[in-house]
């Protein structure tokens, strides 16, 4: 059974397993709180009192739904049928969005970031090395529309030179490559030599080369001080979260809206408002369907239906 629990684990992302843990430790303690049992098979009566108690605190329907998820991986992984397949569950957390919906809740979205934007957050970056680290880490993520965790995946022996000047960039695993088939992405140089995300990969990689790091982890942790010894380990998806807030705090960008995700989707509408075909977006981005227009709702009025008409 430890081997079949080890494939279990394997099967998901380590963040995900993280995020699941927490979500069912609030379940247990929600439960025990209110002398409810918590053990698996979860009644559905109690499930949906429990989502209806975190709507009724204030948590947003993401949120709840990402618990309920939590508690369906659980029942299903244990041989039992998943709550959130029950009708009554269903139901309250429809009614749940529904009841956000009306009182106006719209779901919380990342800032979209531009190009400018993305180079007033690195050029007043020092030349430290945090600095040179957090200007490879801004644009590759920018230029590639990569997610926190494909950046905090990274290996040094990941990027490559390719031809026009490039790199090549190998993608191991991803949210939608969870089995690690892995993908090659081309990192085009840049126009300006201060923005080029090839010159900053090669500075990054440069200074970790002068430390005798030529394998292992891209983007790692750093000591505090002035010679800040460098880590062996990889920076976690907060540390992203920190570098860019860093960042925009030193550039004077606002944080409103600012998370990783807005690098990529910043990526995605950027390079749609630029003519880039949505396939090529897509592919680049991993995306299993063309989702460019969500991610940009200036686009309604590039070639809208309404004026086709004829009316």
């Amino acid at each position: 059974m430890t081997a079949v629990g080890t494939y279990l684990a394997a099967s998901l992302a380590g963040s995900t397993r993280a995020a699941y843990a927490r979500d069912l430790a609030a379940w247990a303690d929600w439960c025990r709180s209110r002398s409810l049992p918590s053990a698996l098979p979860a009644d559905p009566l109690t499930v949906a009192a429990w989502l209806a108690a975190m709507a009724d605190a204030g948590h947003s329907p993401r949120y709840v739904a990402r618990r309920l998820s939590a508690l369906n991986d659980a029942s299903r992984t244990a041989g039992h049928p998943a709550p959130g397949d029950s009708e009554g569950v269903r139901r309250t957390l429809s009614g749940i969005r529904r009841t956000a919906a009306r009182a106006g809740v719209r779901p919380r979205r990342a800032r979209a970031l531009d190009t400018a934007t993305v180079r007033a957050l690195v050029e007043d970056l020092p030349d430290s090395l945090a600095g040179v680290r957090d200007r490879a880490l801004i644009l590759l993520g920018y230029a590639l529309g990569l997610r926190a965790s494909d950046l905090v995946g990274l290996r040094v022996e990941d990027l490559v030179p390719a031809g026009h000047g490039g790199l090549d960039l190998l993608l191991r695993f991803s949210k939608t490559d969870q089995e690690g088939a892995g993908e090659t992405l081309a990192l085009a140089p840049g126009v300006r030599a201060a923005t080029c995300p090839v010159r900053a990969a090669r500075a990054w990689l440069a200074a970790l080369a002068d430390r005798g790091v030529t394998s292992g982890p891209l983007f790692r942790s750093l000591g505090k001080g002035r010679a800040p010894r460098l880590g062996a380990t990889a920076l976690t998806t907060r540390s992203v979260d920190l570098v860019l807030e860093r960042a925009a705090e030193r550039a004077g960008v606002p944080t409103e809206g600012l998370s990783p995700h807005s690098l990529r989707r910043g990526f995605a509408t950027t390079a749609y408002a630029r003519g880039v075909p949505e396939k090529e977006i897509s592919r680049t981005g991993r995306w299993r369907s063309l989702v460019v227009r969500t991610y940009d709702d200036s686009s309604r009025w590039a070639d809208p239906a309404s004026g086709a008409l004829g009316l």
